[in-house]
């Protein structure tokens, strides 16, 4: 089997029962759908690193994620394929998400639309926890701290972003 993402075409395979379980639940929080379940696929001191922010810790994570349902009215998994080249333990995979904003104006239940095709890789541990949680917009690698000055400070940005994204909100799921 093949998929198309922004970065080319690319094989793919079907995901182990285990593999399907994470993928799912992992799934859920993109569709803004937190829960307990997800979180428990994390490791307590995992890494969330994406275009916006660098999260690190599980409860930072749970904040990006639970933030998530404020900012879109709907997000709808339009493909995600397991991509077949995948090293052991890392779970990589070809994602297109599609993201209503919630409107702006008062009586307006929808504002604009995105989609987005993202690479999206979930390292494990050797218990088959995520360890990190790389999500790359367009299939192009993050910046980060390694890639010199514009890295570091892209860096340090995305960390604040995370912490401010934190404080403001609960990462009890319930507390949504």
């Amino acid at each position: 089997m093949t998929t198309t993402s922004s970065a080319g075409t690319h094989a793919t395979r079907e995901p182990t029962t285990n593999e399907k379980r994470i993928i799912d639940d992992v799934l859920l929080l993109y569709q803004l759908k937190p829960s307990e379940k997800a979180y428990s696929h994390y490791t307590p001191e995992a890494v969330f690193h994406d275009p916006v922010s660098i999260a690190e810790g599980l409860d930072s994570i749970r904040s990006q994620f639970n933030g998530m349902p404020k900012v879109f009215a709907e997000s709808i998994t339009e493909k995600c394929d397991l991509l077949a080249d995948s090293p052991p333990n890392v779970l990589a995979l070809n994602l297109t998400q599609h993201y209503v904003f919630k409107s702006a104006i008062p009586m307006k239940s929808k504002g604009a639309e995105k989609t987005v095709n993202s690479k999206v890789t979930l390292h494990l541990n050797p218990d088959g926890l995520i360890t990190k949680h790389d999500e790359e917009w367009d299939h192009k690698e993050n910046m980060d701290g390694d890639d010199g000055f514009m890295g570091k400070m892209m860096a340090a940005r995305k960390k604040v972003d995370a912490k401010l994204v934190e404080k403001a909100v609960p990462s009890d799921p319930s507390k949504v």
